[in-house]
Parts: C-alpha cells; structure tokens; sequence
C-alpha cells in the first residue's frame, strides 16, 4: 500500500511526511542537527475504554546519536499489567517504524494508523486501527533555556485524540474494540529529553504533574492545549489561560485516585472537570522506560535509549491491584479515569509523577492543592 504524503491544509504547516520519525532540520536525515547523546524522536498513543476493564499504552522511539531503536506496548486488563518490550540497532531507515514484535504503520496521515504487536512471550497482542477525531497542531514547546550547565533545545511536535478499532489478547482473553466505545491520545515529538541514554545523563528535575489528557465531543483537553475536531471552522488550536487542581490521592500509597480541575479558558470563561480513577487501570511508564526519580524499569533499571542488545525482547506481568505493587514500580504514570464536565461523561488520561504529585497538592504549590 502506497502511503500519502501530502495532508489537509487544516494541518499547515505539517505534511504527512511529518507523521514519520524522520526530523532533524536543518540536516539532512542521517545527519543529526545536534550532538546531544539525549537527541530523540519518539511517537506514543493509548486506547482505553468506557468500562475500567482495558487499557492499552504504545510508543516508539528512536536516538539517533545513540544508534538505538526501542518500542514497547502495556495492556492492562483489571489490574494485571503486563508490559512487552523490544530493541533494535537504528540502521539507517529512517521510515522503518517497527521493532521486534510492535509495528506502527501509517496508514493516512493525521487520520489513520495501524498498530500491531505481534505472538510474543509476554501473552498480550493486539491490531488495532487508529482514527484521528481532533486536529493535531504543530508547535514548539520549550528552548532556549539550559538543563544544568547543558543548553537545552526544547521539543517540537503535536498531540492529538482519536477512536480505536480492532482487538486486543490478554493471558487467553480477548476484548473487541469499536469506535463507539474506544477511545485514546496519542502525541509525536522530536527534540532533547532528559534521562535519555540512562541514569547518568539525568539532570535529577522531574515535573510532578504532566496534566490531563481527556476528550470531549466539542474540543479536547491536552494539558493547557485545546485541540478542535477535525474540520472544524476555528484554525489552529488555542491554550488554557491556566488551570487550578484539588487533588485526592490513596492514603497508603500516596498514589493519585481522584481530583477536580478548574480550566481558565483564554477568554476568561472557566469550566471543572471532575475525575476518579477507574479501578488500578494505570500504565506504569516506568515499565516503557521512562526514567526519573524512582529509576528505570522496576527491574533491571531501563531507561530510554540504552542499548541491552540488537532484537532483545523482554517483559513482565505485575498484579497492581496489590498496593504494595503499585509502590514500587510507580513514576510517571498514566491513569485511566472517568471524567465529568458539565454534565458530560467522557474517559481519559490522567498522567502525574507519582508520588511527587502528592508532595506538591500537600504542600499547595503551584495551583495543586489536597481535596
């Protein structure tokens, strides 16, 4: 199948060919734009349902100047968490977007993808057809600042929502998705990151509170990015004026459950989201290897862009309906959650830095305070 490069102009600046994990302006291809060990490109999408029962998180990235190529898929299904994880030397194709047993392919750009994870070792697998509902918008977000004594380039890229289709296997059991009742994110960013490469080239700052990513039928909600439903009249995307969270967190763990979020539009208008965890649905993207201050990976200290060897495929399965579980291998982590606004229903991400999100709303920093 031929794939398209050209895209809507709702998107302009960006082509299809921005879709591809190929930037690196104002090089070319091969030649990175930066020596930074911590260079990267990396693309990441999630399907959850309406019922508590699934959730899927997917990514890839790509170092260049590490040579490395990785990709990883989570399913968790009512608390058994199971993570598969590949690697691969990055050659020289640049369009190649598979590694091991995961393939990413671009069906339509900023419409349509297929994401496939192959029989592995691990008992999950899935195909599943991606569909865009909110326009993805590029923009520039950070830089010109330094990280330490190191100059930090900042990250570019878009995010967007979508509905799934297809099915996913988990330990013999399988899950039908329809676009009526699936529902993701996904984001595309290229840039310098920190933590990549390992522990070492970790500057020891960590943000406790990514945001919420939640879609609404009218607009969706992208942290402080407001994204529009494909060809609607308004161009571009807008931004949150801000945003003010009261919080609720598991009293053993410290773990995040619950929280209300006051969004301050541009226009001054405000609106509250309402939201509670369904279940222990949560990605532990530590297991995808991102690193921070509770480490790598729970087990063996993983990190974005280490290299454990060309076509090394591994895995786990973790019960995190076991608090004590859940302790351990929390960080960055993506919650499942019911949300309300204004009397409509709708599910989402929640991503804190978990437990770090508690020590902030306990402390009333920052616009986060205790519920």
């Amino acid at each position: 199948m031929t794939v398209p490069f050209d895209a809507s102009q709702e998107h302009y600046p960006m082509s299809g060919l921005d879709e591809f994990l190929v930037h690196n302006h104002p090089h070319p291809v091969r030649i990175m734009w930066t020596s930074d060990a911590q260079a990267y490109e990396r693309m990441w999408f999630t399907s959850q349902d309406a019922t508590g029962d699934l959730l899927v998180v997917a990514g890839m990235g790509i170092y260049p100047n590490l040579g490395t190529a990785e990709a990883f898929a989570i399913v968790n299904v009512r608390g058994q968490h199971t993570t598969v994880r590949a690697h691969r030397k990055l050659g020289l194709n640049r369009m190649d977007m598979s590694v091991g047993p995961l393939q990413f392919e671009l069906v339509e750009p900023f419409r349509q993808w297929r994401l496939r994870l192959d029989e592995n070792d691990y008992g999950i697998a899935f195909d599943v057809s991606w569909f865009d509902t909110k326009r993805p918008v590029y923009r520039l977000i950070g830089g010109g600042m330094f990280v330490g004594t190191r100059p930090f380039a900042g990250v570019a890229g878009y995010d967007g929502f979508g509905r799934q289709s297809g099915w996913v296997t988990a330990h013999g059991e399988r899950f039908e998705l329809e676009r009526s009742t699936n529902r993701g994110t996904r984001d595309h960013h290229w840039g310098t990151r920190d933590g990549v490469g390992g522990p070492a080239l970790w500057s020891g700052n960590q943000h406790p509170h990514s945001g919420e990513w939640v879609e609404f039928e009218e607009y969706g909600v992208w942290g402080d990015h407001i994204l529009y439903n494909l060809g609607d009249p308004r161009r571009g995307s807008a931004t949150l004026r801000g945003r003010r969270h009261r919080l609720a967190f598991e009293p053993d763990t410290h773990l995040l459950v619950a929280g209300e979020v006051d969004l301050v539009f541009a226009d001054g208008g405000e609106r509250t989201m309402v939201f509670e965890r369904l279940g222990n649905q949560i990605a532990f993207l530590r297991c995808g290897m991102y690193g921070g201050p509770n480490g790598g990976t729970p087990d063996g200290d993983l990190w974005h862009g280490m290299d454990p060897g060309d076509g090394v495929v591994s895995g786990e399965t973790y019960d995190v309906n076991d608090p004590a579980v859940r302790s351990r291998i929390c960080g960055l982590d993506q919650h499942h959650a019911r949300v309300e606004c204004e009397g409509e229903v709708t599910y989402g991400i929640i991503e804190p830095y978990d437990t770090l999100c508690y020590e902030m709303a306990a402390s009333g920093l920052g616009g986060f305070s205790l519920l």
